[in-house]
């Protein structure tokens, strides 16, 4: 009631504007809905999930998203009748508290009002302001007016709208505190038990979704207690980690702490099958509860109310035992519980252990050992992997975490080392994807199992320029990736068309280890380049005709590493293609565009300045050495920009994901005529995969190719590959036919 007191239904005398009620509208329902108020835009507001919006959710969302995700598609599918619909795009939550905490909504929460544009055919009628509350008001203001303007207000009429609408959601969360301070004290008051709904506001808050449990819980005796009626801002999520960048997580992190420490409260997780975040978020909410009951419910389409109930039941039966023992909860200590990823400060006395997920992975090793530490390029992964790994994780987390912490696992129980002098190296981020959290969680799992293994880690929000290697020799390496890169593809050319089977990659394994030895030398190497190409080509049998060129793109260590995607590549060549795989270096480029937008952004102008200066020498040194393999490789790599560009029709680029690239590459290669088509892949889970999936058949359909996705996590089993061969039987058919 709360939430939603400013809706007024058959008011107003303008547009008939939509909100679905889904996702953040639950939490920022009196900004947008005192927004269109102060318009005089006449407001339809979607009900609470009912069965109708169920089907409809059902049939329209992609298989694999979360319910909540899917939900939006049922509420969006009934405001067939409104002129507009509202709903935004919002970036961050709330205020930045250092880089480390970016307050980021999860990525599918980023995209999803294009997911449904897309899906929905919506087009111009879905009104997105792109909101990133890190920036204060005035940006809020600013996108905010231009929608107003889109749908025909003046922008002062814009400008006014929103300040109401901001004022709206203030004093709504000034009611709410209050309401939840009040409502603790009742509590305190009296002998009854508060059961903590740890859950995101569109879970927590829908009963149609949600089967009711408020009432279920207040029906068994307890009181339920949404998570923002606790005192959250008196908790600082990063004495528990560093680097808590989801919103939610933050919340999560202060209500169980909270929860914890109150001996008349209790939590109860609420959560959906797929949500990327609180796979990983789960563990440091149980770590922080300690020995006191936590309850588990996962929701989703198929849940039963029956089974509910249940469960419920037993929790508080759980609870109210828990709260007769006589023994006391002892909170575990904050330094048992504390996530922390070690700095890329490299000791020199240690030995330094990398996993191998693609061969550029050799260059870290030389970059290491040119500037005089010791390291060791892991092995590359094989099912042992996964057997360690499984051993020690929920099944839920994402199979690149799983396939890396089975390196360090397997390097500890079949090399009998002493780990004493040994440290990990590994690449990291501050979010928005899951991917940041590796580290962090692998440490306290080894540290679990009796394995003190410190990780270092560099951050892509920086541009891995915390790792203190000297900017030629960063250089060096720059190339050298790009070098690689233009081998692989040489190779990938190559391979299908081979007079002697096994020769590409013979060859490509001879200039992969002398690129590497000159970088570790600190030596250029574009003489060792001058040969490439004709070598390559020399190999090829003219006779043979040209397959069908497929683009493969998506989560970077899983096209990148031959064990998780089942050797996806050798797949594809087997199955009658050739195909381009997404560059190592697109992604090194995309993060340097990041910085260089990110510190205009923030008017740092100098590191603006000697970063674009770096990206240019870099683009320089990138065009030098694709120009040696020009005569083979006859497909050119788009620049970040053209990508973002072929991106923003579909999603805005400021949706920091992976997602960007792959819809931007795939989009260039459905619109080159080189290319047959496009296989996108991803971990089981991936969120950036998932945005990815939710258009791509949009994409099929416009551009009259295939355009397939792939999902790995970790099993061996016949249905990619399955996949795989019809998807090259399509496309010969389709060459026939032309």
């Amino acid at each position: 009631q709360l939430l939603f007191r400013e809706y007024r239904k058959d008011s107003g005398t303008g547009p008939r504007v939509g909100i679905p009620r889904g996702l953040l509208v639950y939490d920022y329902a009196p900004l947008f809905i005192g927004f269109l108020n102060a318009l005089d835009a006449k407001v339809v507001l979607t009900s609470q999930t009912n069965n109708a919006i169920m089907e409809q959710a059902t049939e329209l969302g992609y298989t694999d998203s979360c319910f909540p995700m899917k939900l939006l598609h049922g509420h969006a599918a009934m405001l067939k009748d409104a002129d507009y619909i509202f709903y935004p795009c919002v970036i961050r939550l709330g205020e930045k508290d250092g880089d480390e905490n970016q307050k980021y909504s999860c990525p599918l929460v980023q995209a999803s009002p294009f997911i449904i544009r897309n899906v929905l055919d919506l087009n111009e009628r879905l009104l997105i302001p792109i909101i990133d509350f890190s920036r204060g008001d005035d940006d809020v203001i600013k996108n905010l007016t231009d929608v107003a303007r889109k749908m025909g207000f003046s922008g002062r009429e814009g400008k006014e709208a929103a300040l109401a609408g901001i004022k709206s959601q203030r004093r709504f969360e000034a009611d709410q505190a209050a309401l939840g301070k009040e409502l603790l004290e009742q509590l305190h008051r009296s002998d009854q038990l508060g059961v903590v709904l740890l859950a995101r506001s569109y879970m927590s808050q829908d009963a149609g979704a949600n089967l009711g449990i408020a009432e279920k819980l207040a029906q068994l005796g307890v009181v339920p207690i949404p998570l923002d009626f606790l005192p959250l801002e008196s908790v600082n999520a990063k004495d528990y980690s560093d680097r808590p960048y989801w919103y939610y997580e933050n919340k999560y992190i202060a209500g169980a702490t909270i929860t914890a420490s109150d001996p008349q409260l209790y939590g109860l997780w609420l959560t959906n099958f797929g949500c990327g975040p609180n796979s990983f978020v789960i563990h440091i909410v149980e770590d922080i509860m300690g020995s006191k009951p936590l309850g588990q419910l996962e929701i989703d389409e198929h849940a039963a109310e029956a089974g509910i109930v249940t469960r419920l039941e037993a929790f508080v039966d759980t609870i109210e035992g828990f709260a007769r023992s006589a023994g006391k909860h002892e909170a575990p200590r904050k330094e048992d519980i504390y996530r922390k990823a070690f700095p890329p400060v490299i000791d020199t006395t240690k030995t330094f252990i990398i996993p191998r997920m693609a061969p550029h992975i050799e260059l870290v090793g030389a970059l290491l050992e040119g500037s005089g530490f010791r390291a060791v390029v892991l092995p590359e992964a094989n099912e042992q992997n996964l057997l360690y790994a499984d051993k020690v994780t929920s099944g839920v987390e994402c199979l690149p975490y799983r396939v890396t912490l089975g390196d360090f696992l397997r390097f500890y129980y079949e090399n009998g080392t002493d780990m004493k002098n040994i440290e990990a190296v590994m690449a990291g981020a501050y979010g928005p994807c899951r991917f940041g959290k590796y580290a962090l969680e692998q440490i306290k799992i080894l540290k679990d199992v009796g394995i003190d293994l410190p990780i270092r880690t560099t951050v892509s929000n920086n541009a891995y320029r915390d790792t203190e290697i000297s900017p030629r020799f960063a250089r060096l390496a720059w190339k050298g990736c790009v070098a690689i890169d233009s081998l692989q593809r040489s190779l990938w050319r190559t391979r299908p068309y081979e007079k002697r089977p096994g020769s590409a990659d013979e060859l490509f394994d001879e200039y992969l280890g002398r690129i590497v030895g000159r970088v570790r030398k600190k030596e250029e190497f574009d003489d060792v380049l001058r040969q490439a190409n004709s070598d390559f080509k020399s190999l090829i049998d003219p006779e043979l005709p040209r397959r069908p060129l497929v683009g493969i793109n998506g989560e970077i260590f899983l096209r990148s590493n031959r064990f998780s995607n089942q050797d996806l590549v050798r797949e594809c060549e087997k199955a009658g293609l050739e195909v381009v795989v997404s560059s190592m270096g697109e992604w090194m480029k995309y993060i340097f565009y990041r910085h260089v937008e990110d510190a205009v952004r923030d008017r740092k102008f100098l590191k603006a300045l000697i970063s674009y200066m770096i990206k240019r020498v870099w683009e320089h040194d990138e065009h030098t050495v694709i120009k040696r393999f020009s005569e083979l490789v006859d497909v050119r790599e788009p620049s970040t920009e053209e990508i973002l560009r072929w991106t923003s029709q579909w999603l805005s680029p400021k949706c920091g994901s992976e997602a960007v690239l792959s819809i931007g590459s795939g989009i260039e290669w459905m619109e080159n005529p080189k290319f047959a088509g496009v296989i996108s892949v991803m971990p089981h889970g991936c969120m950036p995969g998932g945005i990815v999936a939710a258009m791509s058949e949009k994409f099929s359909a416009l551009y009259r190719k295939p355009w397939i996705n792939l999902t790995y996590d970790g099993f061996v089993e016949s249905n990619n590959l399955t996949k795989i061969n019809n998807f090259a039987e399509v496309l010969r058919f389709c060459s026939q036919a032309i």
